[in-house]
């Protein structure tokens, strides 16, 4: 316990908090310990209160108090997190080569980056369980309209019909 100032300031350590917490949880009157200890009561409730609803960790220290929510040290994700994480960033790695793959096969007159980025897409879902259209396109940043557009003009040339707008 220490003193400051011309008005008691009293800083009180968390294992005497701790001790005087258990004695009431162990039975003793609030009222009673209060004159005893020459604590207000109303901060021996204080103490309960907190560590009623977050245990003995949520009994702080003085200075700056945590936002609320947060934990003092936030606990590592899973690993089986980590590895759906990492398995997710593969699948977007391997689909970005690709498009780079698509892109530089073409002769550099005749690149239409659009389309290989495209026939990407399109073989990426082919083999199914992987990204969607729509993170796909976000990542190659084209449109996920000029996606469906290149679908449905291209199976109208396989199929001999050519719709026009």
């Amino acid at each position: 316990m220490t003193t400051t100032g011309p008005r008691e300031m009293r800083v009180y350590s968390r294992e005497f908090r701790m001790q005087v917490v258990r004695r009431i949880l162990d039975g003793e009157r609030v009222p009673a310990l209060s004159k005893e200890l020459g604590i207000h009561r109303k901060l021996l409730y204080e103490w309960m209160r907190r560590v009623n609803e977050g245990g003995e960790t949520n009994l702080r220290e003085r200075g700056r108090p945590r936002k609320a929510g947060t934990a003092a040290v936030s606990a590592p994700p899973p690993v089986s997190e980590l590895e759906r994480t990492v398995a997710r960033q593969q699948l977007v790695i391997e689909f970005l080569q690709a498009c780079l793959a698509a892109s530089r096969e073409v002769a550099q007159e005749q690149r239409d980056w659009r389309d290989g980025v495209f026939q990407a897409i399109e073989a990426a879902m082919q083999r199914q369980g992987g990204l969607s259209v729509e993170t796909m396109c976000e990542l190659a940043r084209v449109a996920r309209s000029g996606y469906y557009r290149y679908l449905r003009i291209r199976g109208a040339e396989a199929g001999g019909t050519r719709r026009k707008r």
